[in-house]
């Protein structure tokens, strides 16, 4: 029993999830949740319950006592057990009544025999009576570890009416009950009776075995619902990638139709073209012939009205000559009456094919090929590291003017045109003969500025282009396969890489611990399956700390288990609950920059920080900021998490404030399916595992999205539910995949 544990906050454990005090006459349902009896009667009386009762925590419905009566329910021993602990505890503080005269004191006295408390006066009679001259008792004050064990381990006593003294010490397998000697003699006369403790160990051992089946099928059940979510995140990626196949063949049927429309249009317009130059050309033809006739007619008109007779006559023959070439060419004569008639013909086998036929249609296949996948891998950019430059500086300028002192501070920056800083990993070396030498890695491309100040003032600056050279991730090779031998893995999850490359991979399913080295080799492994020290129930993150511990979430005995480099166990904290001290189903481990163990508490929804050795010191997030946890790491002054419910990735400052957050659900650039666990590169890009898209994407701390790599698929490149990431001395990214049982290397 940890009594360290039960003790920590004794009275939640005591008090009534109905009146919410301390309980009073404790019975528990068969569904083992324990209240007050009277908060039970006025339960099941407002629920107008008869036979039965609804539990107010669990509303399981379960039979109430044959008698009818809620006070045969069975009695919770174990919390009187914690009263009388709590009581003992806060002696101090709270006196403790004597149960015989009531008399409250803080000098009382508790008989482990009597399992009561005594007053000063009532002891003194206790201690007179010859039966009780064996009897244990021991001061409040005096209590130790050891002496509240001795108290929740006491014997029980029976409840029927006269018998309450008497010690439950035989079992009668004919009523399945707990009896005193007088209940054996009056009530199960001739019944098959045992003694009560070899009757416990039989059940024990039952019990034990059925808690063991229940735990194998829960874990199947874990496992299964685990295998779930990677289906639907898959049925989602194959729904968009459909989609999208769906959109581009209409696309391109649509592009086809498109240019074939505008075929029919050219040829239309190069008809009517042609058509319309004819016309244009006989308009100005009859156009030239109206302007001639028009002048004609208006110089008779002219030479009627002022020459004379005989001018008449000597021109009337020269007008006939006009009139007559005018008049040979008629409209009628040289042009048709009616335009051409053109039309469109429609193509009715087209039309009709189109009507009769589907685009495609949805298949389904027994495997997904890396083929069929839309996304593929674009590459990132990376800024040449190293970038290295020197400078001189002499106390006085060209003109003899005094710049700055020896002595005083110099600093570097290098900012863009916009003052923004532009470079990382910034050295300055001063070899104190005025010669400095600078070396950093670009952040961007582009034009940048060296700035260099004395004292906080420019005393030099230069531009320089900074050029970027692109990179993609290639695949090296991968270790693992299903099974549980020593070099495989069925589901492996987190993975930690420690100073002399060794990789360190958390086989869930096989409830075990393996290291490899960065070849892929079979190093060791330790633990096994169990709820013991050292034991896991499905082990998820994992860490290296630079003490040389692992640090490892056993997830479903909901503790952080601690072992030696070789895997030899040292200790372990949390245990399931709520408390600050507790953990719900651990995720994701990491280690901040003062050595202390952050972890993704995603069952309590929170990210909680503890010293190594297990101490708690904060934590962050809780039900508004966090849906479901499953990794987090620092970086700077900002704690990264991925939710994966909510399908993006948080960024919290140092002291817990939610700044922002980037990603949402779906499959495209930026998008996720259930992200788990992220790194941050030398770049200062964060790295996410993307499992329902069978990728890794990598974003720029502010979220902007910079790249992508990966599809789902068996293939080296492909990935099955990539689950974690660390990174090698060499820069090659190591890799877990839950749904493929192996490791990939990434270069």
């Amino acid at each position: 029993m940890d009594i360290k544990t039960l003790l920590h906050n004794l009275r939640e454990e005591v008090s009534c999830p109905v009146c919410t005090n301390m309980y009073t006459d404790p019975k528990h349902l068969p569904c083992l949740h324990s209240f007050c009896l009277q908060c039970l009667k006025h339960w099941h009386i407002s629920s107008h319950g008869r036979g039965t009762i609804r539990c107010p925590k669990c509303q399981v419905l379960s039979k109430v006592p044959e008698s009818g009566d809620l006070k045969d329910l069975p009695t919770s021993f174990y919390l009187n057990g914690f009263i009388d602990v709590l009581a003992i505890k806060e002696c101090k503080t709270s006196q403790v009544g004597c149960g015989n005269c009531q008399k409250k004191s803080s000098e009382s006295c508790y008989c482990f025999q009597c399992c009561m408390f005594w007053c000063e006066e009532c002891l003194i009679a206790h201690n007179i009576i010859q039966s009780n001259k064996d009897h244990r008792v021991l001061a409040l004050k005096d209590f130790q570890e050891k002496d509240y064990e001795d108290v929740l381990k006491r014997p029980l006593f029976c409840s029927k009416q006269r018998h309450e003294k008497e010690e439950l010490k035989y079992f009668c397998k004919n009523c399945e009950t707990a009896a005193c000697q007088s209940c054996v003699l009056i009530h199960h006369a001739g019944h098959a009776i045992l003694h009560l403790e070899e009757e416990a160990e039989r059940q024990t051992i039952e019990l034990k075995s059925l808690i063991q089946i229940q735990r194998h099928d829960l874990q199947a059940k874990v496992d299964t619902l685990d295998r779930l979510h990677e289906d639907y995140a898959k049925l989602i990626q194959q729904n968009d990638d459909i989609k999208r196949q769906v959109q581009k063949f209409v696309d391109n049927l649509i592009a086809t139709i498109e240019a074939k429309k505008q075929n029919i249009i050219v040829a239309m317009d190069d008809e009517t073209k042609r058509f319309l130059e004819t016309l244009a050309t006989q308009k100005k033809e009859i156009e030239s012939e109206i302007k001639i006739i028009e002048s004609s007619l208006e110089k008779a008109d002219t030479i009627l009205k002022r020459s004379t007779r005989a001018e008449v006559v000597q021109l009337k023959k020269s007008f006939e000559e006009i009139f007559h070439e005018t008049s040979q060419s008629q409209p009628k004569d040289r042009y048709p009456e009616k335009l051409p008639v053109l039309a469109f013909v429609e193509n009715p086998k087209m039309l009709s094919t189109i009507n009769a036929e589907e685009i495609g249609m949805v298949k389904i296949v027994h495997e997904t090929k890396a083929s069929q996948s839309v996304a593929e891998g674009k590459g990132l950019e990376e800024a040449i590291t190293n970038r290295q430059a020197q400078f001189s500086l002499t106390t006085r300028d060209y003109k003899g003017r005094q710049c700055y002192n020896e002595g005083d501070h110099v600093t570097v920056e290098i900012i863009d045109k916009q003052g923004r800083d532009c470079a990382t990993d910034l050295q300055i070396t001063d070899n104190k003969d005025g010669l400095y030498k600078i070396s950093y890695s670009p952040r961007n491309e582009g034009r940048c500025k060296v700035a260099i100040k004395v004292n906080g003032e420019c005393v030099h600056g230069g531009q320089f282009i900074v050029r970027v050279k692109p990179f993609q991730f290639r695949p090296v090779s991968s270790f693992g396969g299903e099974g549980s031998s020593v070099g495989k893995f069925s589901r492996p999850w987190g993975v930690a890489v420690n100073a002399n490359d060794e990789i360190a991979v958390t086989d869930q399913s096989n409830d075990r611990v393996k290291i490899f080295s960065s070849e892929g080799k079979f190093l060791r492994s330790f633990s096994k399956k169990g709820n013991n020290a050292g034991e896991f129930i499905s082990p998820r993150g994992i860490t290296f700390h630079n003490n040389g511990n692992i640090f490892v979430a056993d997830c479903n005995n909901h503790t952080i288990q601690i072992f030696s480099g070789e895997g030899e166990f040292v200790g372990c904290f949390g245990g399931k609950g709520d408390l600050d001290s507790q953990l719900n189903n651990p995720m994701g481990l990491s280690v901040d920059r003062e050595g202390n163990i952050i972890i993704a508490d995603a069952g309590n929804k929170l990210i909680k920080i503890f010293s190594p050795e297990g101490k708690f010191l904060t934590k962050i997030g809780g039900h508004v900021s966090c849906t479901f946890p499953l990794h987090c790491i620092q970086y700077e002054r900002y704690l990264i998490v991925s939710d994966q419910s909510d399908h993006c990735i948080k960024v919290f400052n140092r002291n817990g404030n939610f700044l922002y957050k980037f990603g949402k659900r779906g499959a495209g650039d930026g998008e996720f399916n259930f992200p788990r666990c992220l790194l941050v590169n030398k770049s200062g890009q964060v790295m996410v595992c993307d499992p329902g898209n069978g990728r890794i994407q990598v974003f720029e701390l502010n979220g902007k999205f910079v790249g992508t790599f990966g599809t789902l698929g068996k293939n080296l490149g492909e990935f099955g539910c990539p689950s974690a990431l660390a990174v090698l001395s060499t820069g090659r990214f190591v890799v877990t995949e839950a749904g493929n049982h192996r490791i990939q290397i990434i270069e």
